[in-house]
């Protein structure tokens, strides 16, 4: 299946796009796609602590994707 990822604020910076189009097998969840980006060890430990949404939609890493999702990760962030 082709997901469309669109990666938000810092992750952005870490994947060296906007967005990425990754190939994942039929019945995949969230966790599965977290697992194919590559973006390193910096990338890797960000994405422990990101949030992920379909649409306006937040999902945990157990929902399971369907053909053309488009899946944003987003970073935690904070204000002061």
């Amino acid at each position: 299946m082709r997901i469309e990822v669109s990666f938000w604020g810092v992750m952005r910076r870490h994947a060296g796009a906007e967005r990425r189009v990754l190939e994942v097998g039929e019945g995949a969840d969230v966790g599965t796609l977290v697992a194919a980006i590559d973006g390193g060890a910096a990338m890797a430990s960000e994405l422990e602590r990101c949030a992920f949404a379909i649409g306006t939609t937040l999902v945990p890493r157990s929902h399971i994707l369907s053909e053309g999702d488009e899946v944003a990760v987003l970073p935690p962030v904070s204000g002061g």
